[in-house]
């Protein structure tokens, strides 16, 4: 999301006006939060496993931290749609990715 490479599906939504354009890009966003939450709403399960005592075989973990990472996944990932929504509402911006481009590191121009 923060780079513009997350999966979307976008070659309608580019032959809209841009008025039409502006609505479906934020309903997308905020489907994606509603999403999000949801599968961030795990945590109830991660919570009863707890109390089993289950021990993963191979990383010796007790089962709950293992299962933890996909409510801690998506309630980040829910968090990360909200950034780009916000951003999107206030400056019309969405990320971009650029391949060639490399964080950090400054162009030389020859």
């Amino acid at each position: 999301m923060r780079t513009g490479i997350h999966v979307g599906v976008d070659v309608l939504v580019r032959l809209l006006a841009p008025p039409k354009r502006r609505f479906w890009i934020t309903f997308d966003l905020l489907a994606g939060v509603l999403h999000r939450r949801d599968r961030g709403a795990g945590g109830l399960f991660v919570w009863r496993m707890m109390g089993t005592g289950q021990v993963s075989p191979d990383l010796e973990l007790p089962m709950w931290i293992v299962y933890l990472a996909v409510p801690l996944g998506s309630s980040l990932m829910c968090y990360r749609f909200l950034q780009v929504a916000w951003r999107f509402r206030r400056t019309g911006e969405l990320p971009s990715h650029r391949q060639a481009h490399v964080e950090g590191l400054e162009e030389s121009r020859a």
